[in-house]
C-alpha cells in the first residue's frame, strides 16, 4: 500500500497503547504516517460529504493531505 503522503512502501504493524487500545494498521517508512481501516472510512466518509470538514477546527483535510499549518510571522532560511 503506497504512502498518501510521500508515496513510500508502508509495513504492516501492530499497535498497542498502555494496554488500553490495541490495532492492526501500517506505518509507513519514509514519513513515518500511521494509517489503519477506520482511518481510511472516515477520510472516504469525509471526502464523499457523509460528515463536514474538520480543518475549520484545525484537522487534516480529507485523505492525507497536509495543511499549510498557522503563520508564525517567522521566515525560515
Amino acid at each position: 500500500m503506497p504512502c498518501e503522503r510521500c508515496g513510500g512502501m508502508s509495513v504492516a504493524a501492530h499497535f498497542v497503547g498502555d494496554r488500553a487500545w490495541e490495532y492492526d494498521g501500517w506505518k509507513f517508512l519514509i514519513c513515518g504516517n500511521i494509517t489503519d481501516p477506520l482511518i481510511m472510512t472516515n477520510r472516504d466518509a469525509q471526502a464523499h460529504g457523509a460528515i463536514g470538514p474538520m480543518t475549520s477546527r484545525g484537522m487534516r483535510p480529507a485523505r492525507g493531505a497536509v495543511s499549510p499549518g498557522r503563520h508564525t510571522g517567522t521566515a525560515r532560511s
